[in-house]
């Protein structure tokens, strides 16, 4: 049976979003943007990676985003100590201030995960439906299709023997259980667009 998570607004009853299906910000894709001195503006180029943005501007200690609607986010940049030197880079969620790594977009809103209520895709399935999605994700690492119907991938030349023996194995044995029930729906591509480049 699968699980349906519901949020309520204004007394309707909508689906909650899935994490890979949203565009996302992260601090890890823009740490090395940031400015390292106080005073410093960096503004990166966004229209390929960000399209849903008209700009972003990044100092020593704040992440400033528009909107294409004009709708202007600040998110402060915390550092966190480590224990190996240097601190990591941090993003302060502007709705809860709590500490996030990636900021997500809901209809022109960022904010955490926890804020925009959303889930992964993997929380939305059942346990068959978790295997199908775990086998499609192995597929995509063996440079394969995602379909557990297409034909089995060829050893990529950078994975050794017994890893691609152990992986086949693994996504069998996970297709095997995932068989046993007839699925109405395929799964939507921009689930694996993290597999992809």
């Amino acid at each position: 049976m699968p699980v349906y998570a519901f949020t309520t607004l204004n007394g309707f009853r909508r689906p909650r979003p899935v994490i890979e299906l949203m565009p996302s910000i992260s601090i890890h894709e823009l740490r090395h943007a940031i400015p390292r001195y106080h005073g410093q503006v960096n503004q990166p180029d966004v229209t390929l990676k960000y399209p849903d943005l008209a700009y972003m501007r990044l100092s020593a200690s704040t992440l400033e985003i528009m909107g294409r609607n004009g709708y202007v986010q600040r998110f402060p940049i915390a550092r966190i100590p480590t224990g190996f030197g240097k601190h990591r880079a941090l993003l302060v969620c502007s709705s809860c201030r709590g500490g996030a790594i990636r900021v997500f977009g809901k209809y022109g809103d960022y904010a955490c995960r926890h804020c925009q209520r959303a889930l992964y895709a993997s929380q939305k399935n059942n346990q068959v439906g978790r295997k199908r999605l775990q086998a499609s994700k192995l597929r995509l690492d063996l440079g394969g299709l995602p379909d557990i119907n297409e034909s089995f991938p060829p050893k990529p030349k950078w994975i050794r023997r017994k890893t691609y023996q152990r992986m086949r194995s693994q996504i069998q044995t996970l297709e095997a259980k995932a068989k046993t029930r007839r699925f109405r729906k395929s799964l939507p591509t921009r689930l694996f667009a993290y597999h992809i480049g």
